[in-house]
């Protein structure tokens, strides 16, 4: 029986109903026997993902831990935190070893490397598992935080969406379930059952940018702007991701049309000539998905859009090893790789 002291708003009743909401919404709900992952790194917002799926996620749950051998110690004791805690929710543990300062990639952060080697591991381990699918931790201020960081570095609608509900990666399906809720939101869930987390010492480093932004700019902008900033910036980066879907679906049918073969890559530059020049970028993205090539920068993105639509005869560098070539009324793609 739930405590009678647990308010209506953090009672088992109200979370139950938000989680099955989102269940349905994402797609993950009904369970059907599906085995799924919950990514726990011992902090706050995954110590409330792994109860909340230990409670109201009737299929089964494993909870899975990534130790990135940065802070030494700390580190240990989170993975021995996170055993623990699994072991008294009694939900199936395991954790990966990974040794980020010594894997990272010339001229890649460790805050990048750390997400990197962690998203491959999870991806590895859900397969090994046989796990439908991987839950994260992530939150609306991670979502209003993602928004705020993509506008000040230049980004169009991709990036003005933060992130998304779901998204694949290496064949493996990841949902935010939590991202509707606040951090705080995500703590008070934990005090009011007197269940701790771990504070990470790095999340208040201020040299990694993000924590610049969570620690000093969201606050600076809620206090002199407006309070209810987050909200506003999380809910930006919805309505956005609704545009962006519009805007993939367009992107696909356009290169449809004007695609004559996909292997080589070959595009009919009359048809081109005849769109907008946005349709044409939008053409241009979707390529560069589909051939998984480094995303152009809007410079020259517009520059190759500019070639494609007037010159009758160029060759476009996009990358090192592939190459734009326009001859005889048809588009070419180059790959030297």
């Amino acid at each position: 029986m739930e405590d009678r002291s647990v308010p209506f708003e953090l009672s088992d009743y109200v979370l139950g109903k938000y989680f099955h909401e989102i269940g349905i919404k994402q797609g993950w709900l009904p369970e059907n026997d599906r085995t799924i992952i919950a990514a726990v790194s011992g902090g706050g917002d995954s110590i409330a993902l792994l109860w909340m799926c230990s409670k109201f996620y009737h299929g089964h749950v494993i909870a899975v831990h990534v130790n990135h051998g940065i802070r030494g110690t700390e580190s240990d004791e989170d993975e021995e935190y996170v055993r623990m805690f699994s072991e008294g929710l009694n939900v199936e543990f395991h954790a990966r070893h990974i040794d980020v300062p010594n894997d990272r990639m010339k001229g890649e952060s460790i805050e990048s490397s750390a997400r990197r080697l962690r998203l491959r591991e999870l991806c590895i381990m859900a397969k090994e598992l046989k796990a439908d699918s991987i839950f994260t931790g992530h939150n609306r201020d991670d979502l209003a935080e993602t928004v705020l960081f993509n506008i000040l570095r230049g980004t169009g609608i991709r990036g003005s969406v933060g992130m998304n509900e779901s998204s694949e990666i290496d064949g493996v399906k990841f949902y935010r379930p939590l991202l509707g809720l606040r951090r705080e939101f995500l703590r008070e869930i934990l005090r009011v059952r007197h269940i701790s987390w771990r504070e990470d010492c790095t999340n208040t480093d201020e040299s990694y940018t993000r924590n610049f932004i969570r620690l000093n700019l969201l606050p600076l902008i809620t206090d002199r702007i407006n309070s209810s900033s987050v909200e506003h910036l999380a809910r930006f980066g919805e309505e956005m991701r609704a545009l962006r879907i519009h805007e993939d679906n367009r992107s696909i049918e356009l290169l449809n049309i004007c695609i004559e073969a996909e292997s080589p890559l070959i595009l009919d530059r009359k048809r081109i000539r005849t769109l907008y020049d946005d349709d044409i970028a939008l053409i241009i993205r979707e390529l560069g998905r589909r051939l998984s090539l480094r995303t152009l920068s809007h410079k020259r993105c517009s520059e190759l859009a500019r070639l494609m639509k007037k010159s009758e005869n160029f060759i476009f560098q996009w990358s090192g090893d592939m190459t734009v070539k326009s001859m005889k009324g048809r588009i070419y793609f180059e790959d030297k790789r």
